[in-house]
């Protein structure tokens, strides 16, 4: 068991170029050496961003590092995925200064199986489960089940058919893949009749009302050097080399302050309530399962047409990793640092499946092919 003594205090001063709260050997990513996370796009992505992580703290830019090697150093560290806790404590993660992404309970709690409740008391759930998180939640979710068996899956598919098509998502399914859309019981029971009932014990599965007409918010809040973002935007679609519409990227308007800043401002109706469910979920999630550890949290907010003909906003899931939008969120720190008197700051990443020059002041993530997904090119810029 690593020594607690290496922690890092909670960061809690105001950022400023070149200094930070705590003592640090520098900057690191978390990983696993014998099972490296992701596709080539994702791990150049992640070494680029922790380029920029080091240069915006003007600190050392490590060698990624397992567990074993983290526990004995003051680097500040940036794993892949949210770490359950008993990983976390192995990586000497005791608090917020130690780590920029999340700690987590249990597996599931990570996932989008905490977006919904249970189809009923009598069904399968892991250890640790809340079911107190869907009450705090009430209408900031859409419609819908968790499940952790076949049957309860079932059960819950069958609820929601009676109000319209159902979406089944993986749990831990990302950039918008591992979803289909059915639209009655014989297609429900034959897309069940693929999963795995192991993993379904394992992992779970979510079953939500499927809206049409829809455009998805982000909103979320990073702590880092010091300082706290907050940001509202929406994310694009774009078209996988499969033909599958597939995440493109995000356009985030970002301010100084967390999720508090983001609530008290005059925003467009829609936006202020998609921003109000991220929150309810935020708070919920601390609530439900003590010990999260969040320095950084994305929320994906879906706004659009249900079957009933109304408009719905509720969160989809959420993100306590370094994702998709996070090379926004670096570039807003940048902007931020280096214009103490700007509150305000517009930036985006653009994600395609193509071989595009970035423009003039974009910072390139990826551009080449990858030997799973294709040519990609991925990029962060401001643009006000």
């Amino acid at each position: 068991m690593p020594s607690a003594s290496v922690s890092r205090p909670a960061i809690t001063s105001p950022f400023t170029p070149g200094a930070l709260p705590w003592q640090t050997s520098g900057i690191a990513a978390l990983v696993d050496h014998a099972r490296p996370a992701g596709n080539v796009h994702d791990r150049a992505s992640r070494a680029v961003l922790l380029r920029r992580i080091a240069a915006l703290l003007d600190q050392p830019l490590l060698s990624p590092m397992d567990a074993a090697a983290a526990a004995s150093t003051t680097a500040l560290l940036v794993p892949g995925d949210a770490l359950i806790e008993e990983d976390a404590t192995a990586a000497g993660i005791f608090d917020r200064g130690d780590i920029l992404g999340g700690v987590v309970p249990a597996l599931f709690v990570g996932t989008k199986a905490i977006s919904h409740g249970l189809v009923g008391a009598h069904a399968a759930r892991p250890r640790d489960w809340s079911d107190e998180m869907a009450r705090r939640l009430g209408d900031a979710a859409l419609p819908g089940y968790t499940a952790f068996s076949r049957a309860d899956a079932a059960e819950a598919g069958r609820l929601l058919l009676r109000d319209g098509p159902v979406r089944i998502k993986d749990v831990c399914g990302k950039a918008g893949l591992g979803q289909e859309v059915v639209r009655d019981a014989a297609a429900l029971d034959a897309a069940l009749a693929q999963e795995d009932e192991r993993d379904l014990a394992h992992c779970g599965i979510v079953l939500e009302q499927n809206l049409t007409d829809v455009v998805t918010y982000s909103v979320g809040a990073v702590e880092l050097g010091g300082a706290t973002i907050s940001y509202w935007g929406s994310q694009n679609l774009t078209r996988d080399h499969h033909g599958r519409e597939v995440y493109g990227g995000s356009d985030l308007t970002v301010v100084r302050g967390g999720l508090k800043a983001l609530r008290r401002l005059d925003l467009p109706a829609p936006l202020a309530r998609a921003v109000e469910c991220a929150a309810r979920f935020d708070a919920a999630a601390r609530a439900c399962y003590p010990g999260l550890i969040l320095t950084r949290r994305n929320y994906d907010v879906i706004e659009g047409v249900a079957p009933s003909g109304q408009r719905r906003i509720g969160v989809l899931e959420q993100s306590w990793r370094v994702g998709g939008a996070s090379g926004a969120e670096i570039a807003a720190f940048e902007a931020f640092r280096d214009e103490p008197d700007t509150d305000r700051v517009c930036c985006s990443t653009v994600e395609v499946y193509d071989l595009v020059t970035p423009p003039t002041g974009a910072i390139t993530y990826y551009r080449g092919t990858d030997p799973r997904v294709g040519v990609m090119t991925k990029y962060a810029m401001r643009y006000a």
